[in-house]
């Protein structure tokens, strides 16, 4: 039989409320017909929550309530402590929220681009080999990524080191360079060429005898390194050779005396100083390799542009 309710309310500052009436089963008495024998106490621990697991009861919402329910799945934990719970939790958990990474793909570069587009697992990292996590890029939520390159892409491969979000690599990747591209130039190869004035080159290491004719206005070989002295020599309306690169050493000095519109040599700042005093330009200037200085023949050496 159900017990008669009465509730007293009292609301700061306001006179009590007595509200009486009849309420339906109690709980208790509910639980019993459904079955279950015990006090109410006993009800009353029926309460508690349940861990999911036949066999085990529920434990409160605390660290040593927690540290018991591990322990009763298996799960070792040292202590009670937060520190030791929440690594049992990851212990137990395990392989359930470890999520495998996707592998790093990439657009590969057109010639002369300097950046690559990659795809992996957002906010992963991306650097060129050897610069390490700190200098990569992060991958977006989108699982894209944009890392600017060191140089234009041409024939040299690069590669690419990926990282974690604990910024360990996890992966190494090549992108192979284009083999077709020019990286020497022959004997006289276009000694002979009328339609072409402005020759560049940007992989091009080695250059033979007598490679351009008089067509030539600007030859640019910002590689180049081996280049025969006489390379040049018909060249007698170039205005600009860039040459960045090129050391000169005495003894391959290059033929000028044909160069009469020449007005800008660039190359490199460790070349000989006797041989670039031995180097006849009627009207032109040698510059170092970034354009910053140019070299005085009366003193041999190199005075701020």
């Amino acid at each position: 039989m159900a017990e008669e309710q009465v509730i007293n309310l009292k609301i700061q500052g306001s006179p009590v409320f007595k509200l009486e009436g009849q309420n339906g089963k109690s709980a208790y008495e509910l639980w019993i017909e459904e079955g279950n024998t015990g006090t109410k106490d006993d009800f009353l621990n029926s309460l508690k929550g349940t861990n999911g697991s036949p066999g085990l009861p529920g434990k409160d919402a605390t660290t040593d309530g927690a540290y018991e329910m591990l322990l009763g799945l298996n799960v070792y934990c040292e202590n009670a402590t937060p520190n030791e719970v929440l690594k049992g939790l990851i212990r137990g958990l395990g392989d359930v929220i470890k999520k495998p990474f996707k592998q790093l793909e990439f657009d590969r570069p057109v010639k002369g681009q300097t950046y690559i587009n990659v795809y992996g697992t957002p906010h992963f990292k991306v650097a060129l080999l050897g610069k390490g996590a700190a200098a990569g890029v992060s991958i977006g939520d989108d699982g894209q990524a944009r890392m600017d390159l060191d140089k234009p892409f041409m024939s040299e491969d690069i590669q690419i080191e990926y990282f974690n979000m604990l910024g360990s690599i996890v992966g190494t990747y090549r992108v192979s360079g284009y083999n077709d591209v020019k990286t020497t130039i022959g004997d006289y190869e276009f000694a002979n060429d009328y339609d072409t004035q402005n020759y560049e080159f940007p992989e091009v290491t080695t250059v033979g005898a007598h490679a351009f004719g008089n067509s030539a206005k600007t030859i640019k070989l910002a590689k180049a390194v081996r280049i025969d002295k006489t390379a040049f020599d018909k060249c007698a309306d170039v205005t600009e050779i860039y040459i960045p690169s090129f050391v000169m050493q005495q003894g391959n000095e290059f033929q000028t005396i044909n160069m009469y519109e020449l007005v800008k040599l660039v190359l490199n700042e460790a070349s000989d100083v006797e041989a670039l005093a031995k180097m006849l330009l009627s009207r032109g200037k040698i510059y170092n390799q970034d354009e910053t200085k140019y070299f005085d023949k009366e003193s041999k050496t190199w005075v701020q542009a």
